[in-house]
């Protein structure tokens, strides 16, 4: 039978590890990260777990990221932002585009011909943004920007020229793209993502213009296996947590999230978009069940010609638009000068 001393040694050995277990426990601090995108996603597979992964390490523990994909905290596109404000996420991928009138800064992106892929998309945002030219952000840190890839048609029907557009209704993901495609003809149409591909096999729809990821999510290539690739515009996304969140961590949670966040974070969400942008358009072309018309840099002088009113319009729109317009078109070509 053990003595008295040897059970009171054991009692405070147990204290002594609770003790410290729970001072460990204190010194983590553990984030949910709110994705939309499908767990198997490339946003999820490629770039979030294994942020999820770096921050834990070069923090030493202090700073724990549990990632929530596939709307599990929430589903609803609109709702990505208010997740964080309400404490139910406290990082987010967030569409700015989806509240209206807060970010509209970033519509530069949705704008026809200014950038070719994500990764002109994500440096020109995050370089606006080092130069405080994108409004709205009081309150919220901004982990990374980056886009979709370009958006491109798809259809049930062949479609092949500028003149295909005229009168189809087609599926617009933003006031940006519904304005381009009225100017080309078409007949913009806003409805959930959801409900494209259904809308699209009853011919509620046409046509829809999209990224290649969306077209893949969605599951608009068993419905839509006509392709028409222009670089119509994107639409700009957001990494986003709370600033008091933020200023609240731990330094070594602190700075092991300034080391992976920024301008390389944004870049890194754009470079797996880019390539599996490529990867489904290359397996839709080699389908053979379909077509797939690529508008030579020659033939969108047509197009250009008709859009250009909408890009006009909206440099005039607001205060502010001509500079962040100017901005960003100089950061892209230095990009393309590989600057």
């Amino acid at each position: 039978m053990p003595s008295k001393a040897s059970v009171l040694c054991i009692a405070l050995a147990a204290a002594a590890l609770a003790f410290f277990a729970n001072a460990a426990s204190a010194q983590t601090v553990t984030l949910k990260f709110a994705t939309i995108d499908p767990a198997q996603g490339q946003n999820v597979t490629q770039v979030i777990v294994p942020l999820a992964k770096e921050l834990a390490q070069a923090s030493g523990g202090a700073l724990k990221l549990d990632v929530f994909p596939g709307g599990t905290l929430g589903r609803n596109p609109l709702q990505q932002l208010k997740l964080v404000q309400d404490g139910v996420a406290d990082i987010a991928w967030v569409i700015p585009g989806y509240t209206p009138g807060r970010f509209d800064d970033t519509e530069v992106v949705e704008l026809p011909f200014l950038i070719n892929n994500a990764r002109e998309g994500a440096i020109g945002l995050s370089r606006l943004h080092a130069k405080k030219l994108i409004r709205g952000l009081d309150g919220l840190k901004v982990l990374a920007w980056s886009t979709t890839a370009v958006a491109n048609f798809h259809g049930k029907s062949p479609i092949k020229a500028l003149a295909d557009l005229r009168g189809k209704k087609t599926r617009a993901s933003s006031s940006q793209a519904a304005k381009v495609l009225e100017a080309l003809g078409a007949v913009p149409v806003q409805m959930g993502a959801p409900q494209v591909a259904e809308s699209l096999a009853r011919g509620v729809l046409d046509l829809s213009l999209n990224d290649w990821s969306f077209v893949a999510t969605f599951r608009l290539d068993e419905v839509a296996q006509h392709h028409l690739a222009i670089p119509l515009g994107a639409l700009a996304f957001m990494v986003v947590m709370q600033q008091s969140k933020y200023d609240a961590l731990l330094p070594a949670a602190k700075a092991a999230l300034d080391r992976y966040s920024g301008e390389q974070l944004g870049l890194r969400f754009a470079n797996a978009i880019d390539i599996a942008a490529g990867q489904y358009m290359e397996k839709s072309t080699k389908s053979g069940k379909g077509s797939m018309v690529l508008v030579s840099a020659a033939e969108q002088a047509a197009w250009r010609k008709l859009t250009d009113p909408v890009v006009a319009a909206w440099r005039k729109a607001k205060p502010g638009n001509e500079q962040v317009y100017k901005v960003f078109t100089e950061e892209v070509q230095k990009v393309r000068a590989g600057k």
